[in-house]
């Protein structure tokens, strides 16, 4: 598959609100060996005719829905800050469930003394 049917089938994709990857992606390339697009802007298969860009997504689609995401605008409009290593750790704090203290925290706070003390109290800041 040359790169501009690529670029057509992503950015169709892209449109209806999905995002394939890459086996999605493999098997348009399989699909689509030979085609090219044709001035009224169909993919010609050879030996099988003529089809629409969304319409070869739609079916690539019900074919594998496995291989498609939803296109989440929340995500795409996050910066990467360039280390990945830093975006995972954030990606995941934000997605992580903040709990509570303990329903006796005060009580077992208020028994320690010396450096467990200082440990729960830290502990205390870092959970809220």
């Amino acid at each position: 598959m040359t790169d501009h049917l690529e670029t057509v089938i992503l950015s169709e994709a892209n449109r209806q609100g999905i995002q394939p990857n890459a086996d999605a992606m493999r098997k348009a390339a399989v699909d689509l060996a030979g085609s090219v697009m044709t001035s009224d802007g169909l993919i010609s298969i050879p030996g099988l005719g003529s089809i629409s860009a969304g319409d070869f997504v739609r079916s690539l689609h019900g074919q594998m829905p496995e291989s498609f995401a939803a296109v989440d605008s929340k995500t795409s409009a996050t910066k990467s800050s360039g280390n990945m290593t830093a975006d995972m750790k954030a990606e995941i704090a934000a997605g992580r469930r903040q709990r509570t203290l303990p329903s006796d925290w005060l009580a077992v706070r208020s028994k320690a003394t010396g450096t467990t003390a200082q440990h729960l109290a830290e502990r205390e800041r870092n959970w809220k």
